[in-house]
This record gives C-alpha cells, sequence and structure tokens, in this order.
C-alpha cells in the first residue's frame, strides 16, 4: 500500500490526537501493513521533539548576572568605600542586562531551525504524482492567496520540487515548497505574507543555522530561500525566483 496520500500535516495531526483534521481510521488501518507508514512516523514523532528544543533555545530567557562578594581581604580603611563601589557597579550591570530586552526570534528563525532538522533522507520518499502535487500546491498556495503552478516549480533548473505544506508563525498562515538537489540536499522556499503591499527587499544573501539562505520581500510578501551550504547555487536559484515573481 503506497502511503503517499497520506500529507506530513495529516501525521502530525494524529500524532498529537487531533482527530478532527485527519484521516485518523484511515491511518490506523494502513498502520497494520504498511511498514513505511510505520517509520515516518516514528521519523516525525523524533522530529517534532526535537524542533521543540530548537524552539525553546531560541526563546531561552536572558538571566540577569548574579553579584557575587570580591575575594576576602584583610579589614582597611578603604574597604567600605571599595566594596560599596564594586556593588553599585555591579548592580548598575545587573539592571542593565535586565532592562535589555533579547531579541525576539522572527519566523526566519524558526524556519531556520526547522530546516536544520532535514536530511538527505528527509524528502527521498517523496514521489508523488502530478495530480497529487497540483491539489496539493492548490490548496497549499491558497492559504496565503498566492498563485503558484506545479509547472513553475518543477521547471526549477537543478533542483526536483518535492511537495508543499502549510506552517503558522504567530497565527498567520506560513508556506513551505521543498525541493531537492541532485545530491539529495533539501531546499525550501518559505512564503508569509507582510501585510504591506509596498514592502520591497532585495535579495539578501546570508547564512543562517550554517545553511545557505537569501531573503527579499516584494508585492506583499516575504520570502527565505534555505538549504544546504552552496551559497552560489541559493543566490542563483533565489534570483530565479524572484524574476518568476511567484
Amino acid at each position: 500500500m503506497q502511503d503517499r496520500h497520506f500529507s506530513d500535516e495529516e501525521l502530525v495531526a494524529f500524532l498529537d490526537g487531533e482527530f478532527d483534521f485527519t484521516p485518523h481510521d484511515a491511518i490506523k488501518d494502513a498502520l497494520k501493513s504498511d511498514e513505511q507508514l510505520a517509520q515516518r512516523l516514528d521519523a516525525l514523532r523524533l522530529d517534532m521533539a526535537a524542533l521543540q528544543d530548537s524552539f525553546e533555545l531560541l526563546e531561552a530567557p536572558v538571566v540577569p548576572p548574579l553579584i557575587s562578594v570580591a575575594a576576602k581581604r584583610r579589614p582597611n580603611a578603604r574597604a567600605p568605600l571599595a566594596i560599596a563601589a564594586s556593588v553599585a557597579l555591579a548592580v548598575g550591570v545587573g539592571i542593565g542586562t535586565w532592562f535589555a530586552a533579547p531579541k525576539q526570534p522572527g519566523w526566519v528563525d524558526y524556519v531556520a531551525a526547522y530546516q536544520a532538522l532535514y536530511t538527505n533522507a528527509t524528502l527521498d520518499h517523496i514521489n508523488q504524482s502530478p495530480a497529487d502535487l497540483t491539489s496539493e500546491l492548490e490548496r497549499v498556495s491558497a492559504a496565503i492567496g498566492a498563485d503558484l503552478t506545479v509547472e513553475q516549480l518543477s521547471a526549477v533548473d537543478g533542483t526536483t520540487y518535492k511537495r508543499a505544506q502549510v506552517l503558522s508563525f504567530q497565527g498567520k498562515p506560513l508556506i513551505q515548497l521543498a525541493f531537492a538537489t541532485p545530491t539529495g540536499v533539501p531546499i525550501a522556499l518559505c512564503i508569509i505574507r507582510s501585510g504591506e503591499s509596498s514592502d520591497v527587499a532585495a535579495l539578501d544573501t546570508m547564512r543562517l543555522e550554517g545553511m545557505s539562505s537569501a531573503t527579499w520581500a516584494r508585492n506583499g510578501y516575504k520570502y527565505l530561500l534555505i538549504g544546504g551550504t552552496e551559497d552560489g547555487l541559493i543566490a542563483r536559484l533565489g534570483e530565479h525566483f524572484q524574476s518568476m515573481e511567484i
């Protein structure tokens, strides 16, 4: 039995016990005879745990330093003044650190943490039919009001289009379009609505979580392309996606 008609979103909902959003009975029946589906569920369970750990690290609070007592000294007339000065300095630094709000991670940081969990095997088993790809992409692109076609994504030179899925950041839909290079390296193009139709930003390349990445914005959308360590490839693909105006 082929398991490809069960999307990752359905399997994650199954693992979370959200039975209203997944074909629960169909998945349970398939698990009785489909070893590959069971392996996918195990992999997703591990991915979810690792992803939670990554997000907790991103959200770790900054704790102000504790004030410690200096090394013991023999009593002298200047000791009280020296101690008072040390305490004042330490308190001042502590207050400064306490009120300096740490930078909150944005959607790009979360996507990078998620993509860092991918390996060459993550997309290897996905081999959807053109009809399945089209149906999936129509549903996913509708989540952000975009107009995407399988023909566009399948024609990107040097990659194989694999799948699309809907994620979320702060209640806003965020879509991920997944590709694989000829050597199996996973690359993701993620898109989120910016809310500002005039929001325009030129393509900017950088390293995120050790991966080659590019960001840009146009026509009310923000984009992140990320994956692998070939900076030149990501820059070229980023320029290609920009020219497609997707």
